[in-house]
């Protein structure tokens, strides 16, 4: 992988880190809406940490391309 390319993935991985932020925002909202069902806010607050967690992910990756390291082949 040239690097160029590295760093172009490393961009989209920022931007996939950014997504995941927004979703992590929008179900900790839902999570605390009182219009949702219980069931419903469960459910949202459920998935706060995923989004996070794959938010740090997303910019660990970006991270180690940056670098000039594939993700996941130093650990």
């Amino acid at each position: 992988m040239s690097r160029r390319e590295m760093n172009e993935l490393a961009d989209d991985r920022d931007k996939c880190a950014a997504r995941s932020a927004r979703n992590a925002a929008s179900a900790k909202a839902a999570a605390n809406d009182p219009t949702l069902s219980e069931n419903m806010r469960r459910q949202a607050a459920a998935t706060v940490p995923i989004a996070l967690r794959h938010a740090q992910e997303y910019r660990e990756e970006a991270e180690a391309l940056r670098d000039g390291r594939i993700p996941g082949e130093d650990w």
